[in-house]
């Protein structure tokens, strides 16, 4: 079974690995190539200031998730997270620690006066994640759309 826990900054070439596996399933993998120090400052910036908690498994990493903390456009005394990664390894994929990394979110979020947590759901998301969203209260807000330019 995984364990879960808060990331450290020594989790970062292992969440850029993770990264260059999840990347290439997503739409944006069409529009510009992963760039390893983007994501490894990113990663370190969310370890440091925000959330981001991975699930570790047999000695290696096999999942994550990691939200950025904002205040709220229309009102700055509202903060939310903000979903930047979510991802969990195929060969982990159906157990409990997607559900488990979604849930784990929450208490620090709330502690860093997050009022609402907002996760992603892209084109080629799988079916089960925006059940599993449902099923751990989110409810459908927002839906976006890209045009290149």
């Amino acid at each position: 079974m995984a364990t879960i826990r808060k990331a450290t900054l020594a989790d970062v070439p292992e969440i850029v690995r993770m990264s260059a596996a999840f990347y290439p399933t997503t739409h944006y993998a069409a529009w510009c190539p992963m760039d390893e120090d983007s994501v490894a400052g990113l990663a370190t910036g969310l370890i440091e200031n925000d959330v981001f908690f991975v699930a570790e498994q047999d000695g290696a990493l096999v999942g994550m998730v990691g939200v950025m903390l904002v205040p709220f456009m229309f009102n700055q005394a509202h903060v939310y997270a903000t979903e930047i990664v979510w991802w969990v390894a195929p060969e982990v994929r159906g157990s409990s620690v997607a559900a488990r990394l979604l849930q784990v979110i929450e208490q620090p979020c709330r502690d860093r006066g997050a009022a609402r947590i907002q996760m992603v759901h892209m084109p080629n998301s799988p079916p089960q994640a925006a059940a599993l969203y449902e099923r751990a209260g989110y409810a459908r807000s927002e839906i976006s759309y890209t045009k290149d330019l």
